[in-house]
């Protein structure tokens, strides 16, 4: 079986990679022992649909981290993880949701937007690129994300608010987690889990002080389930490279 490239931002904050596709894509390969390399390419636009991350695996390219999922899976003689034929895989399809499209929103509004999270990505940024085109890379992309998020609403609500809405799905997965016998999928680590902790893990793992961040940091249940997730690359040390065209 041809070998598999994975595409990813920089690792950050003590995790493999700060993309938190990424990480839910990495955390299944690892969980299923699915071998491959990971390649560290900042610009996104540069993989097949414009985002990280994305594989490459003979002259094959692909993008969207549930598309990678399913075929690998197939490739693999895995079960269909994206399958929804049962009430509880239902909930869970909700869950994924409401973390990968509102929760996420939420993070990058502490990222791009909150003063704490502005400071810590702007000297991220400016240490990986070279002085002078660093600021303006940040300016580029705090930019890009205020638009999108006012666009998307998170950014149309003052930070009350959306602090608010953070700590309460927050608060509904650790239900969730108690509920699950500390897993969101029956049988976990899972697919749920994998895609709701990418979403989360950066949080827990950030030293900045953000509302929603600093909520994840002190709920015990969050944290242990961060503890027992698979330890991830350990025997894949990223590299930098760039996709083929």
């Amino acid at each position: 079986m041809e070998p598999i490239r994975v595409f990813t931002f920089a690792p950050g904050w003590g995790l493999p990679t700060v993309g938190p596709f990424a990480l839910k894509l990495l955390a299944w390969l690892d969980h299923h022992a699915i071998p491959y390399s990971q390649q560290i390419e900042n610009r996104s636009d540069r993989g097949p649909m414009g985002k990280s991350p994305w594989i490459e695996q003979g002259g094959r390219r692909m993008g969207d981290s549930d598309a990678i999922i399913r075929h690998l899976a197939a490739q693999h003689g895995l079960p269909d993880p994206m399958r929804c034929d049962t009430p509880a895989q239902a909930a869970n399809l909700g869950l994924r949701i409401a973390f990968e499209e509102r929760f996420h929103q939420i993070l990058e509004w502490e990222l791009f937007v909150h003063p704490e999270g502005r400071r810590e990505m702007r000297a991220m940024i400016c240490a990986q690129t070279p002085p002078l085109v660093g600021p303006l890379i940040f300016a580029s992309m705090a930019r890009h994300f205020r638009r999108q998020l006012h666009a998307r609403g998170i950014g149309r609500m003052p930070p009350a608010r959306i602090a608010q809405e953070g700590r309460g799905l927050l608060d509904a997965l650790a239900l969730r987690l108690t509920d699950g016998g500390g897993w969101l999928d029956p049988d976990g680590p899972g697919l749920t889990d994998f895609a709701v902790w990418g979403q989360v893990a950066q949080m827990l793992c950030w030293p900045m002080q953000t509302p929603v961040a600093d909520h994840a940091k002190a709920m015990p249940k969050l944290r242990a389930w961060h503890e027992r997730m698979p330890k991830l690359n350990l025997d894949h040390p990223p590299s930098r490279a760039t996709a083929s065209p």
